[in-house]
């Protein structure tokens, strides 16, 4: 019996170190749990010739959606002296699909943990290791598993299409038709709600200086001048996080800029921010992109990009550059340089980002800037447009590269102006020639309400389209006329107040905090008056400019431009300042700057209007402008005009003055007749559906005939869209001639002076 006890005894002290040890090991998982995550394993990892190992690794959950972000955070043993630098410690994983496919995806360190993002692509029992690379040898943690299951998310992030496809994918080959505006700082999620009822699906996002929004930072370069090179700003990368959880919670994309221009401008007329990189401190902007220092820095920089967004389902586009020639090194060093280094960006993100976004990089938006290089290196043919916001201008520029590149087509920026009309038109001249979606407007401040119906019943009719069907351009039968003029044309009506604006790029159309004045008004119809401050503090030359969109682009058969301009205000009581200020007109005719003579300037008179007057036409003198001639085909299409007042010898502390423009006008001597378009028509014509649009400068489209040669023979069922209203109209069928000609009769009754149209065709 006494052998039976101790035997019982023994049995009891062994269940009761046991159930010490299992709930030991319960406390510590609790434990775990409460600092984020579950334990996944708690063995010691395997270690070869390494003291620095994997001691532990959390998981969110044991299953995600696929698509979705699964996310480990990982406890390294050994400090490191700079833990985002990968030739120091370079930890990752390798991701082992149900089909057998392998995902190698790096991990990075956020300021506080070691994370490793995947998104996976298929259903199913995965597998991952973990593996640590230091400079004390290398080590692996043991197989650990979880289970992808199906998510609402099953498109996935954006990617590159087929070889010749003209709209971006996503990851499940879902069609991407871009909404885009560009919104690249103070994101709120207000104003995300805004534009995602209006139909934005995608917002281009700068990892620049000017993002003081959201949690307490993001105000500077994700590798800037205060981390120095080989590290990184928290406050911009947690930014960066938290935009893309509210676009992911939107359904919404980023178009990420990777380098604004003024991140690499130092001494070029441009904005300049180079200071205030961490590359300023290894040498000069000009040299950014021929530098190997800097280039071993910036594929560090590539790699933790990639490794910490780029699972986002929300991470759309990889923006290269944007606007390289408003950078030192294309201006002041050599531009080849410029081309070779976006073809090693390119190289490397195509090489490295396992989720193949696309890329894309652009050039300033005057007509000359065509990066023809980059539109066949990168993967999305990015130009943008300020030479000229003219719907056929559009129109133009994506016919042209729809010829010369078969991959999407993208107008990365344009507009700055908050004009309804012009960004309507812009919005269905680009997209009924084969754009990748509309173009993107500069910037979201810039859109009002009634600019973001037009952008949504935009996005309503082309929701309707099916795009894996190849498609291309068609005009319509351009139908001319002519119109009687009168001698006087007033172009600075109500409505057009919001065409105009105070370019950024003027000193003195910006206050002391370097802040673009506002513009106001008083009057209406033709006694607008436009009225905005100006600051000539610059203590040498200085220069503002006030631009607008004239109320009628077409100035053939006139014989003067003329406006009124007062200016008046505190800094001309100094006798210095008294009569200093000329003002001289300037026109961009054809995308390029127009500007009067220098001895064509009028003197500026304190508080008193003065007339200054242009000559066209025939009056039109070779010797008037001093940056190329003015012609008689410029005056047919007028994009822009403007007035520019400049100080030769300002004095820094110059206080501001208020500019006014009123009675802007042309006239002629006799009332002309010009030549007009009476309705223009375009198309994308596929091979079962079409879509297009058709506009008239001048009439309303009631039963107007729009008209296509060398169609076919197939009939079609044509469904008629109002894009103002955002309202299908009628149903017509449309049967071909015998020389295959189609004809689109309009609606009767239909007011508007543009209309769109699908085109189902018929067996």
């Amino acid at each position: 019996m006494m052998s039976v006890f101790r035997s019982k005894i023994k049995l009891w002290i062994i269940c009761g170190v046991i159930g010490v040890i299992i709930l030991g090991a319960a406390l510590l998982i609790v434990s775990e749990m409460k600092n984020g995550g579950a334990e996944v394993n708690a063995n010691q990892p395997i270690a070869e010739q390494s003291d620095t190992v994997i001691k532990r690794i959390y998981a969110d959950n044991e299953s995600v959606g696929q698509y979705e972000k699964y996310e480990i955070v990982l406890e390294l043993t050994g400090t490191f002296q700079n833990p985002y630098d990968p030739d120091e410690v370079d930890l990752g994983a390798v991701f082992t699909s149900p089909s057998g496919a392998e995902w190698n995806i790096n991990g990075f360190y956020d300021g506080k943990r070691w994370l490793i993002r995947f998104a996976p692509d298929e259903q199913g029992a995965w597998t991952y290791q973990a593996h640590l690379v230091t400079q004390e040898g290398r080590s692996v943690y043991k197989q650990l598993g979880f289970t992808v299951e199906p998510s609402s998310k099953i498109r996935g992030g954006l990617t590159v299409p087929e070889e010749g496809g003209r709209f971006l994918q996503y990851r499940d080959g879902t069609a991407f038709v871009a909404v885009p505006v560009a919104y690249p700082w103070q994101v709120t999620e207000g104003r995300l709600d805004q534009l995602s009822e209006a139909g934005a699906n995608i917002i281009t996002y700068w990892n620049g200086n000017y993002d003081g929004a959201g949690n307490g930072g993001g105000r500077e370069q994700l590798e800037s001048f205060q981390t120095g090179p080989g590290r990184y700003d928290m406050n911009k990368a947690d930014r960066i996080d938290e935009v893309l959880d509210w676009l992911e919670a939107r359904d919404m994309q980023m178009n990420f800029v990777v380098w604004p221009h003024d991140s690499l401008a130092h001494k070029i007329n441009w904005p300049a921010t180079w200071s205030q990189s961490a590359y300023s401190k290894l040498g000069e902007a000009v040299d950014f992109y021929n530098s190997e220092e800097m280039w071993n820095y910036q594929e560090k920089l590539y790699r933790y990009m990639i490794a910490r967004w780029g699972h986002s389902p929300s991470l759309g586009i990889w923006d290269l550059i944007v606007e390289v020639n408003g950078t030192d090194g294309h201006m002041l060093g050599n531009p080849a340089e410029a081309d070779a280094w976006l073809k090693r960006v390119d190289d490397y993100f195509k090489e490295n980002d396992p989720y193949r976004h696309p890329t894309m990089a652009s050039m300033a938006g005057n007509r000359e800037d065509y990066w023809d290089y980059a539109y066949q290196t990168v993967d999305i043919a990015d130009r943008e447009n300020y030479y000229d916001l003219h719907y056929s201008a559009y129109a133009e520029d994506v016919q042209l590269r729809f010829e010369s590149y078969r991959k999407p087509i993208w107008i990365g920026e344009t507009g700055n102006i908050t004009d309804r009309k012009v960004f309507h038109q812009s919005i269905w001249a680009a997209y009924s020639n084969g754009l990748a979606g509309f173009p993107t407007w500069w910037m979201e401040e810039h859109m009002d309400e009634g600019m973001l119906e037009s952008m949504k019943y935009a996005a309503r009719f082309a929701e309707q389209m099916d795009y894996t069907e190849n498609r291309s351009p068609r005009l319509a039968v351009t139908k001319w006329g002519e119109k009687n003029k009168p001698s006087s044309v007033n172009l600075l009506q109500f409505d057009t107040y919001s065409s105009w604006l105070l370019p950024d790029w003027a000193e003195a159309n910006k206050d002391e905090k370097a802040i673009v004045y506002p513009l106001n008004s008083s009057g209406e119809g033709s006694d607008l008056t436009i009225e905005t401050q100006m600051r000539f503090a610059t203590d040498s030359y200085a220069q503002g400019v006030l631009e607008g969109i004239p109320a009628d682009p077409n100035w053939s058969g006139y014989d003067y431009l003329e406006l009124e301009l007062k200016v008046e205000g505190e800094s001309w009581i100094e006798p210095s300042l008294v009569n200093r200020l000329k003002a001289k007109i300037v026109l961009h005719p054809d995308g390029q700057w127009r500007e009067a003579a220098d001895d064509q300037a009028a003197a500026v008179e304190h508080g008193k209007w003065i007339n200054l007057k242009v000559p066209l036409g025939s009056n039109l003198s070779g010797s008037y402008w001093q940056d190329g001639e003015v012609s008689k085909e410029h005056l047919q299409k007028m994009g822009r005009m403007g007035v520019k007042i400049f100080d030769l010898d300002s004095d820094a502390e110059a206080a501001p003055v208020r500019v006014s423009v009123r009675n802007v006008r042309l006239t002629a001597s006799n009332p002309p007749v010009q030549q007009v378009k009476l309705l223009e028509g375009f198309m994308m014509q596929g091979e079962s559906t079409s879509y297009g649009w058709a506009i008239s400068e001048e009439e309303v489209l009631s039963e107007q005939q729009i008209v296509f040669e060398n169609w076919g023979m197939l009939a079609a069922e044509v469904t008629w869209y109002d894009p103002w209203k955002g309202q299908v109209m009628t149903k017509q069928t449309v049967q071909p001639d015998t020389e295959g000609q189609l004809s689109l009769q309009a609606p009767a009754g239909y007011e508007q002076q543009d209309i769109a149209y699908m085109l189902k065709h018929l067996e």
